[in-house]
């Protein structure tokens, strides 16, 4: 197994489509707990609601009591006492549950947000999968987990437990009555199914909208210039303006789902239970079973038991959302986790060395790009890739970065790997920023060293700013040259064995082909080399051309035999 290249390894935009793909089977007992970072309120919120029902049950009895010791002539001095306190501590209880579960979604909004973060970095890229979806996972999906586990999660499992706890304590009083109402909470498992079918769909259909909008939104930030050049700005608001539209629709119809619940809920079972407990009540006080008091108490406590319920319904469409962002982000966890799992056992490659044992990759849509290739490349060799567009040379070069895993077969590296693309990524921030990603606890000395290797100091020291100076949002401060050389200058502080070119002189102008080439030479000077050529004029200084075609290694040729190799343009990699 070769050690996954971390930050200094930045991906290139030709990369292939990814293999993102639903999973096959559903997330099971090992599933990610991802509620587990706010237990602690979660347990403290139902805990609350219990004793709260309790100490509101324990006053009705008092209650109950007082109109006993009034009918009897009794004084009911020291019963309103029990009255007043129990009240006073439920009223201050009050207080803990909108905390804790404020508590509860904080941290596990800030929980699934890291784990997110190393999911994608652990999968690297995957170009199938829009940015824009991301985002909305990581902002709005993740609050929906949030508010599921804080709001939601405490007013089902109270929903569900306090009537148990309500009726036990209506057996206190009379056991039948206690009894009859036992009878009639299994409806309650009933009508959460029911709604939670009802809402299945609707709530699915909410998140892939508002996905699709946040998608669709950051694809016209990012291509804004474009869209300007093109004057299609305005059209590309107008389909924004659409997925919004669409988006308001679903909300609407999330909300008149929820209010069908609600009366789903305060209707038949309402009215049902309190029914039932008024009914009993009258029976048993006729009966002489019960006191006036106690039957007072018994139709007081059929109200409360219907109240955990009734607060269900108010946030089953919290609980819809959650729940449909629940499974997205366990979709994105588990992938991250099967793709760790899959990777290779550790070897003992030396360093530098780059071992590909009979490895295959396919797209998602069944097309192989990568086929039964075996290679073998040694320490400080200088071996290119060429082949028609489509020929499978980028995915190589990504399965050898750790970038993509090899369905079958296995890829080994001999230390780190690191990447120099077509169109090197540069983060908002400064030349400093940029450079330690590579290396965060480099001295400024060592950052000036290979900006000096790299033949950009000179101009990052011309600039008042000096390291300090911004880049602008993806490099635009710099020309092509420049962007390309900091990422050269990036990449040696990475001090990898294993160096992959993708094309770095395919943009930018002759002059600062030159001044890129002097400085690829001093990066991949003793060190093992990959090169995914499209143009003859990469392969000077190689040991060896390996001709790719349909995803297989064809043939071994030298540089005087390239021209059917060679083909113009890009494509498929």
């Amino acid at each position: 197994m070769r050690p996954t290249p971390r930050m200094a390894a930045v991906p290139s935009p030709s990369a292939p489509p990814s293999t993102d793909t639903s999973p096959t089977k559903t997330e099971d007992s090992s599933s990610p707990r991802l509620f587990a970072a706010g237990s602690k309120g979660l347990r403290l919120s139902v805990a609350t609601g219990w004793v709260r029902a309790l100490l509101g049950a324990a006053a009705v009895l008092a209650l109950g009591r007082i109109i006993d010791a009034v009918a009897g002539g009794d004084s009911p001095t020291s019963l309103l006492v029990w009255l007043g306190g129990l009240l006073l501590a439920r009223s201050l209880l009050a207080a803990i549950p909108p905390l804790a579960a404020a508590d509860t979604s904080l941290r596990v909004e800030d929980d699934l947000r890291r784990r997110i973060l190393d999911a994608v970095l652990s999968l690297g890229p995957r170009p199938g999968k829009r940015t824009g979806n991301l985002v909305s996972k990581v902002t709005e999906g993740v609050e929906a987990v949030g508010a599921l586990a804080g709001t939601f999660l405490p007013q089902l499992i109270a929903g569900i437990s306090i009537p148990i706890l309500l009726a036990v304590v209506v057996a206190t009083v009379d056991p039948l009555t206690a009894l009859v109402l036992l009878l009639v909470l299994p409806a309650i498992p009933l009508l959460l199914r029911l709604m939670e079918r009802r809402f299945a769909a609707v709530s699915a259909r909410y998140r892939e909208t508002a996905d699709e909008l946040a998608a669709r939104f950051l694809d016209g930030l990012q291509g804004l210039r474009t869209l300007e050049a093109l004057d299609q700005a305005e059209a590309y608001g107008d389909a924004i303006a659409a997925d919004a539209e669409r988006l308001r629709a679903e909300t609407m119809g999330l909300l008149r789902v929820n209010q069908l619940a609600l009366l789903a809920v305060d209707t038949p079972f309402t009215l049902g239970t309190v029914v039932i407990a008024a009914a009993m009540a009258g029976l048993r006080l006729t009966a002489g079973a019960i006191t006036t008091g106690e039957a007072v108490a018994i139709v007081l406590i059929g109200v409360m038991l219907i109240e955990p319920l009734t607060q269900i319904g108010r946030f089953f469409y919290v609980g819809a959302i959650g729940r449909a962002a629940t499974a997205q982000v366990k979709e994105l966890l588990g992938l991250a986790r099967s793709d760790r799992e899959s990777a290779p056992t550790q070897g003992g490659t030396a360093a530098g060395m780059v071992e590909l044992d009979d490895v295959t990759y396919t797209y998602p849509d069944g097309t192989r790009a990568v086929e039964g290739i075996s290679l073998r490349v040694s320490p400080g060799e200088r071996v290119a890739l060429v082949g028609s567009s489509g020929a499978g040379k980028t995915t190589l070069g990504h399965l050898v970065l750790g970038l993509l895993r090899p369905q079958s077969g296995e890829v080994r590296v001999g230390g780190r790997a690191v990447l120099v693309p077509q169109r090197p990524f540069l983060f908002h921030g400064t030349v400093a920023d940029n450079l330690r990603l590579a290396r965060p606890d480099a001295s400024d000395d060592e950052l000036w060293a290979a900006l000096d290797a790299a033949d950009l100091a000179e101009a990052v020291g011309a600039r008042p700013e000096r390291l300090d100076a911004a880049v602008g949002e993806r490099g635009l401060s710099l020309s092509g040259g420049e962007a390309q050389r900091l990422a050269i200058a990036r990449a040696l502080l990475v001090d990898a064995p294993v160096v992959v070119l993708d094309e770095p002189t395919s943009n930018i102008d002759l002059e600062s082909e030159a001044r890129v080439r002097a400085a690829l030479h001093r990066l991949t000077e003793g060190r093992t080399v990959l090169i995914i050529a499209h143009r003859r004029s990469t392969l000077a200084g190689v040991d060896r051309v390996l001709v790719m075609e349909g995803g297989r290694l064809v043939s071994e040729v030298g540089p005087d035999d390239l021209d059917e190799a060679m083909t113009p343009g890009e494509g498929r990699p």
